[in-house]
């Protein structure tokens, strides 16, 4: 049985079973699938570029703002701590 005759086939309910467009192409055209494998990984590529940039984008954003925020800050406090045995004495 060849690749067209099994996607003919029509499943268990007895409705011809569905091929994807991506199918058909190959299904049409065999040699086409090196171009089609070549378009898909561009395609891949490009998305895992976009999104290293939109992360590194978003690292930016966050330090840029928190450096904004922390310039906008008064200097620290000069907390006192009291001594360990300070304590012990207070406690009854």
């Amino acid at each position: 049985m060849t690749q067209i005759d099994q996607a003919d086939k029509a499943d268990a309910a007895g409705q011809p079973a569905r091929r994807s467009p991506l199918k058909r192409i190959l299904d049409e055209r065999p040699e086409a699938r090196g171009r089609l494998g070549r378009a898909i990984a561009a395609l891949l590529g490009t998305a895992l570029v976009a999104l290293g940039l939109l992360g590194g984008l978003l690292v930016w954003h966050v330090r840029r703002r928190a450096r904004v925020i922390r310039e906008r800050l008064g200097p620290p406090r000069v907390v006192r701590w009291p001594e360990p045995e300070d304590l012990k004495a207070e406690e009854p």
